[in-house]
């Protein structure tokens, strides 16, 4: 079964199994013949498009890290567009987040609001990992203090979470949950880490100070090994 038989508005009839508008004889029409445009697929081509992105200098205004966040731009589009750009020796515009700034004032004001039964332990696992290495920044992010790697890195689309390190989930309050967004490539034999979650997160649990106290090495061992494996500049 190929899907259902559509009609576009110039007339062409195809058939989707998808709920994608997008007639792919409409979509061949298109395609230039020529140009660095002819060499990207059809989502790609469409997402450059809509930004008005038509000739290699317009490209070249953007960054790796800004074109890989437009729907329908995939890994596998930067290396032609980059090899497109070196050949009229045009480059992507330098990621201006190279680094990213450690934001202590807005989790000062979260920590000093929350009203948290363990909040003894949140205080204490926020000493223990900004301890842990110097590099380490921290945020608010999914309303909950956050912990990312500060240092240069290579442009990677902001969706993948490269430079989250571990984040705090708050919503239970006989525990607190640290979570591992990438926990998984840690390979933890410690036993710290919880969970087989396919999506790759690893959960690390401390219902009291004694939990802190007890794990406070091997979280500081997972935090260093986690930094070793990180994509850097």
């Amino acid at each position: 079964m190929k899907g259902s038989l559509r009609t576009c508005d110039k007339g062409h009839q195809f058939f989707k199994s998808s709920s994608c508008p997008v007639c792919p004889v409409c979509e061949k029409e298109k395609k230039p013949d020529h140009g660095f445009l002819a060499l990207l697929s059809a989502p790609a081509r469409r997402a450059l498009e809509g930004k008005k992105i038509t000739t290699l200098k317009s490209l070249s205004k953007y960054s790796e890290s800004e074109i890989l966040q437009l729907h329908g731009i995939g890994k596998t589009t930067i290396p032609i567009l980059r090899e497109a750009l070196k050949a009229e020796v045009l480059y992507f515009k330098k990621n201006e987040e190279t680094t990213k700034s450690s934001d202590l004032k807005s989790v000062d004001a979260y920590i000093a609001k929350c009203k948290h039964p363990l909040l003894n332990v949140v205080k204490a696992l926020r000493i223990i990992i900004l301890s842990t290495d110097k590099s380490i920044g921290e945020e608010i992010a999914w309303n909950a203090p956050s912990f990312f790697y500060t240092g240069k890195m290579k442009p990677f689309n902001p969706k993948e979470y490269k430079r989250l390190i571990v984040n705090f989930n708050l919503f239970r309050e006989d525990c607190i949950r640290l979570i591992f967004l990438t926990g998984s490539k840690l390979n933890d034999k410690s036993g710290l880490l919880e969970g087989d979650y396919a999506d790759g997160r690893r959960l690390a649990l401390f219902h009291n100070m004694a939990d802190v106290k007890k794990n406070e090495k091997v979280l500081q061992q997972l935090i260093k090994k986690w930094l070793l494996l990180l994509d850097k500049y």
